[in-house]
């Protein structure tokens, strides 16, 4: 039997556009065209700017998970402008907070290839166990699974709330091989972020598979995975 264990965001859910769809229905639900006077395409790319470092900054700890989903909506509004500080600022940050979650949650987009494989390897349940391992928040992760019709294809779900590590961190990677009770050999990471999947599943000794649609250049200085794939079709011919 070989444990694989698949990244959510990117690598099987179209985090991307999803994401984008939700976010311009915001923009216009919010009316923030008149208070930013910006056009989407300005204040999305800003908004993703604040939102990636504010991940990292999650990631490392210096910011909590409720920081992170106010500040990711306030610091975008007050680089157009608004005082992020104000209450009425604060409380708009909110409402985006939880229109984005529950938005979001309904957007059913997945990266290409994904259901033909998971169909596929769900019909070798004595070869495969899958689990899905993520960083996203609860609230989101399980719902867009549901919405999307992937999640009755895992056994397991890990995700870095409930196992108290985020990924990179090793112990979030040793936490989920204990929890699965194999050996490290007996594991395959599957995902799309280098530094995040594929260097943590290095961590512990856990073989990869990097799934790099876009040909993301080798990171310097780092080893090279087990496996690199441009599609999930591939991962047939790999398994």
């Amino acid at each position: 039997m070989l444990y694989l264990l698949i990244d959510l965001d990117r690598t099987l859910w179209d985090f991307d556009g999803n994401a984008d769809r939700t976010y311009k229905a915001m923009f216009e639900q919010f009316g923030l065209e008149q208070l930013c006077h910006v056009d989407f395409n300005t204040f999305h790319e800003r908004y993703r700017q604040i939102n990636d470092v504010l991940w990292e900054a999650y990631r490392n700890g210096t910011v909590t998970k409720e920081q992170l989903s106010l500040r990711r909506f306030s610091y975008t509004l007050a680089a157009f402008g608004c005082d992020s500080n104000s209450p009425d600022i604060i409380r708009l940050s909110l409402r985006m907070a939880d229109y984005y979650v529950i938005e979001g949650t309904k957007q059913t987009g997945l990266m290409p290839g994904t259901r033909d494989l998971l169909e596929w390897l769900s019909k070798q349940k004595d070869r495969f166990s899958l689990s899905v391992i993520t960083n996203g928040f609860s609230e989101a992760q399980i719902p867009k699974m549901r919405t999307s019709g992937i999640d009755r294809y895992f056994s397991h779900f890990f995700l870095s709330e409930d196992l108290g590590f985020m990924k990179p961190d090793r112990r979030f990677f040793e936490a989920v091989i204990h929890q699965l009770n194999v050996p490290a050999s007996q594991c395959l990471v599957i995902g799309d972020d280098y530094r995040v999947d594929i260097a943590g599943a290095q961590s512990v000794g856990i073989p990869q598979v990097w799934y790099n649609p876009k040909s993301v250049a080798l990171p310097a200085g780092m080893p090279r995975p087990t496996f690199e794939i441009s599609h999930l079709s591939q991962l047939k011919a790999l398994l």
